[in-house]
């Protein structure tokens, strides 16, 4: 038997050797099996998974690539975006036709370097039928003149810019002449017949003007200012009065005596140096028995009477 034992030795041990595994196996299984049912283990976190940023886009224009950061893609933009430039305060219209009824008949403008305030207007009240001269600054109606150019005149009526332009008659003025018509009236001077009649030369410089003349004249300015262009006269840099170009030998202005070049510097004495003595002068005209008109030519000054009847 104890030689058996012996024999067998190895085999017992690893049979008991066996049963202790089984023992601890089965007391480790009850033991995990108590702690899960109670909780005490921790659970096993699960990973985290990083939320997805939005993506930036940007855009390919030339402007938006000059305002990224080139060492940070996604840093803010180095420049603030643009704001709209302040427009500043509404620009004002553009002028309109004034609708006054006024027109304009004449102008005698003053080129630069002159005194601007030389140049004048002659504008009819088509509704009282009446006419006269104005310079910049001068009130017509209800507006005030703001600026005289060759062939137009600036107003500013109530706030608004309005204008007239020369032979424009504008609402209330008669009707336009058939083309035919006015062929036949330019052919000849409308004033003609009546400078006729109502102009008599009595001396080398004196002549006698009918009053109906002299209102026909007045009436008419545009074809006064047809018969002649008259331009302010500087010299060494103040006014000397006005100067007579392109006078035609068959207008008015040759019937009474004047030629082309003519310097008018005086009217009843009083000396044609400033725009407002012109002014008076022309107001005067209608009313005035007598005019001593002081001119220079070619280096001589002459001095021309008329005396209206």
């Amino acid at each position: 038997m104890e030689t058996l034992l012996r024999k067998y030795l190895w085999a017992i041990d690893l049979a008991v050797i066996a049963i202790c595994a089984i023992f601890s196996a089965r007391a480790t299984a009850t033991v995990i099996e108590t702690k899960l049912a109670r909780g005490a283990l921790p659970a096993k976190p699960a990973p985290r998974v990083a939320s997805a940023a939005p993506q930036t886009v940007y855009g390919k224009q030339f402007e938006d690539i000059l305002k990224r950061n080139v060492f940070c893609s996604t840093c803010p933009p180095i420049l603030p975006p643009l704001v709209a430039a302040d427009s500043g305060p509404p620009q004002p219209s553009a002028p309109q036709r004034t609708t006054l009824p006024i027109a304009l008949l004449a102008i005698m403008f003053a080129p630069p370097p002159a005194d601007p305030r030389w140049s004048m207007a002659i504008i009819r009240d088509t509704e009282q039928r009446s006419a006269g001269a104005f310079g910049i600054g001068g009130k017509v109606r209800e507006a005030t003149i703001t600026d005289i150019s060759e062939t137009r005149v600036d107003l500013e009526l109530s706030g608004r810019q309005e204008y007239l332009e020369l032979f424009d008659k504008g609402p209330g003025a008669a009707p336009v002449a058939a083309p035919a018509a006015a062929a036949a009236a330019a052919s000849s001077d409308p004033l003609a017949a009546e400078l006729e009649k109502g102009v008599k030369k009595t001396g080398e410089h004196t002549y006698e003007v009918q009053r109906g003349t002299v209102d026909s004249l007045l009436g008419n300015m545009s074809a006064l200012s047809r018969a002649a262009r008259i331009v302010p006269e500087m010299k060494d840099g103040r006014a000397a009065g006005f100067r007579l170009f392109s006078v035609r030998p068959d207008g008015p202005f040759a019937k009474i005596g004047l030629q082309n070049g003519d310097v008018i510097s005086a009217i009843n004495g009083l000396e044609m140096s400033s725009p407002d003595q012109a002014l008076m002068v022309y107001t005067k005209l209608k009313s005035a028995s007598h005019l001593s008109v002081g001119l220079e030519r070619s280096g001589q000054k002459i001095t021309k009477e008329y005396n209206i009847r």
